[in-house]
């Protein structure tokens, strides 16, 4: 595998990225894989464990780090959805500029969060061949009564109403435990702590809590009107409890262009994403096999 780090601008900001490449000529008919990160994700977690094992498949990719999170500038803890929408677009153009590769289509991988972000940040790529949504959610303010419950969520959306009120209050950003927002399940939560926070520089500490308004507007499966000719595959883990299957269901059910509906058995969010997890190992030959009938 060859690894070319690199940099580019998305809104002014320099960004972070890395193309991920076979270490034998990649025939110009394969499309260049661009994965995303979740939540609190950096782009030599999951995107570089995707990168590197479809690499290893003759497929090339390309990985980045969103702003505020380094070694990408911006400022740490800002987490906006529709700034990160802006950042997938960009590392979309950048990549499909690269003179070396030439041009080529474009397959957005979105993981967890980002699983719902490529399906707008798609909007207007002109190369792009196909989508892969891995254990996302469609639709936050769904997730979130599911994760609290009636009561906790209604005492939830008076916090974020106070919040907003204080905000315009007062000019400096407060910071808040993320997965206060963002609730995660027992298992989840152990794998954040275990595995997440030993990375080198992890970001996942702090957000702002402008993240929740921006969180709460997010539900991409109401307009997917744009995608009515683009292949997706949806593969959801059958025992997440993070993101219930009811939004790989819904998401399937509501998409307007070809699909499938590839079912993680065993799996839950996050616990099996490893290197030589067999539930990863046999994703990333679904993902390959999918590739490969795209044509």
């Amino acid at each position: 595998m060859i690894e070319k780090k690199r940099w580019f601008y998305s809104d002014g900001v320099e960004l972070a990225g890395a193309f991920y490449l076979p270490d034998q000529p990649v025939d110009a008919s394969r499309p260049l894989v661009l994965p995303c990160s979740g939540f609190t994700g950096m782009g030599r977690i999951h995107p570089a464990r995707f990168s590197r094992a479809l690499t290893a498949r003759g497929w090339p990719c390309f990985i980045f780090d969103y702003r505020g999170f380094p070694p990408s500038g911006g400022t740490p803890g800002r987490v906006l959805i529709e700034e990160q929408l802006r950042d997938i677009r960009h590392a979309a153009a950048f990549a499909s500029s690269d003179e070396e590769l030439g041009p080529r289509e474009l397959v957005l991988l979105g993981w967890g969060m980002a699983g719902g972000m490529v399906l707008p940040a798609a909007r207007g790529l002109s190369n792009l061949r196909g989508l892969v949504c891995v254990n996302g959610f469609y639709d936050a303010q769904r997730v979130q009564r599911a994760l609290r419950g009636e009561d906790n969520w209604q005492r939830f959306c008076e916090w974020v109403e106070q919040d907003r009120l204080n905000r315009v209050l007062q000019p400096d950003p407060v910071e808040v435990d993320p997965f206060s927002i963002y609730p995660l399940d027992r298992v989840s939560r152990r794998y954040v702590d275990e595995v997440l926070r030993r990375v080198p520089d992890y970001e996942g500490d702090k957000v702002h809590s402008l993240f929740a308004d921006s969180l709460l507007d997010f539900a991409p499966e109401q307009r997917l009107e744009h995608l009515s000719q683009t292949p997706l595959l949806i593969a959801h883990g059958d025992a997440n409890a993070l993101h219930p299957v009811e939004e790989a269901r819904s998401l399937h059910q509501r998409y307007p262009g070809p699909k499938q509906l590839h079912w993680i058995e065993g799996g839950g969010h996050t616990e099996w994403m490893a290197d030589d997890h067999p539930l990863f190992l046999a994703l990333i030959e679904r993902i390959s096999a999918w590739l490969a009938e795209l044509g």
